[in-house]
């Protein structure tokens, strides 16, 4: 086996092994009924992405933490909306949870109407982690530099396609925005998240993509692809050498994706107070950190109220960017 895939043998295995410590640190909680039986955890996007791995790895801390297993369950479409809908319509009683992406909070102002509130319809448990989104050229760009790429983008406007993990995520919404600051025009290329991009990408189907960061690892060091820039406003500590497109190409200029660990509205307290308990003490485990690490996030925990707090202007904030920006709505 590759040294890439040895190590994210070894990460997952610490992921599982560490879930028992979990459990000691939860069980000082006082004992409650929750859960009697298997939890599902939904997602909007598809398995093999940021998002399904984030799942997987809280999911496997459950059967230590609370003696009943978490399935994961992707939802995929409509950038995490479909996802996000199934959650926001389920009963409130701890069985059904949600591995919320950062695309979420641009939904209200993408989208004409939603089924949900973005906000109102949600407990917010903790936020979970957090990564740079990313410009990666592929074998089909020539592109060397973010400057090359955005020189060549105005020689020829819409000419040059982009993927990314569908229309209304985190990525495409970095995506808009980059052009409507640097004043080019791409032609967008959506997929369904998960490797659909990358492998796009490596495949000479597109020559870029805009994506999270988590997940490309062992393609960059691989040098199947080139990173031209992180979107965060400073470097990423696990890949030093990539530039940031604010200090490239547009000075200020700072997205990154996001996750969180959520439930439908009216989520019981003492639900919330023990799925909270996991997390941070997920978060904490040395092996964990690292494993985050080496899939380009770090670790974000943060109190139930903090979470929620944090949703409601990331929603009011996204919401101003794509009308202030004139953001077109996914097709």
């Amino acid at each position: 086996m590759t040294p890439s895939v040895v190590r994210r043998a070894l990460v997952a295995a610490a992921w599982v092994v560490s879930a028992a410590s979990v459990a000691a640190q939860t069980a000082a909680l006082p004992a409650r009924d929750w859960p009697t039986r298997p939890v599902k955890i939904v997602h909007g996007f598809t398995a093999g992405g940021p998002v399904d791995n984030l799942a997987r790895l809280l999911a496997a801390q459950f059967p230590a933490a609370f003696g009943h297993q978490a399935i994961v369950e992707g939802k995929p479409g409509a950038g995490g909306t479909i996802g996000a809908n199934f959650v926001a319509k389920a009963e409130p009683d701890g069985y059904t949870l949600f591995l919320m992406a950062s695309g979420h909070s641009a939904a209200p102002g993408l989208y004409r109407s939603l089924p949900f509130d973005a906000v109102s319809d949600f407990t917010m448990i903790s936020m979970v982690a957090r990564s740079p989104f990313a410009i990666i050229a592929g074998p089909g760009s020539s592109a060397a530099t973010l400057k090359e790429l955005v020189a060549a983008a105005k020689a020829q406007p819409g000419k040059i396609d982009y993927g990314s993990g569908g229309a209304g995520s985190g990525m495409h919404l970095a995506a808009v925005l980059f052009q409507a600051r640097a004043g080019v025009e791409f032609t967008h290329v959506p997929y369904k998240g998960g490797n659909a991009p990358a492998l796009a990408v490596m495949g000479g189907e597109v020559p870029i993509i805009f994506t999270s960061l988590a997940g490309m690892s062992s393609n960059i060091e691989s040098g199947k692809v080139r990173p031209l820039a992180v979107t965060s406003r400073t470097r990423f500590s696990g890949f030093p050498s990539i530039p940031t497109v604010a200090e490239t190409v547009l000075p200020g200029f700072d997205v990154s994706a996001w996750y969180a660990l959520a439930g439908p509205k009216n989520l019981p307290p003492a639900v919330v107070e023990r799925l909270n308990a996991m997390v941070q003490a997920t978060l904490r485990r040395p092996e964990i950190i690292q494993g985050l690490q080496m899939q380009a996030s770090e670790p974000w925990p943060t109190t139930a109220a903090e979470a929620q707090a944090f949703l409601g202007k990331d929603v009011e904030h996204w919401t101003k960017v794509v009308r202030s920006e004139n953001i077109a709505l996914p097709n």
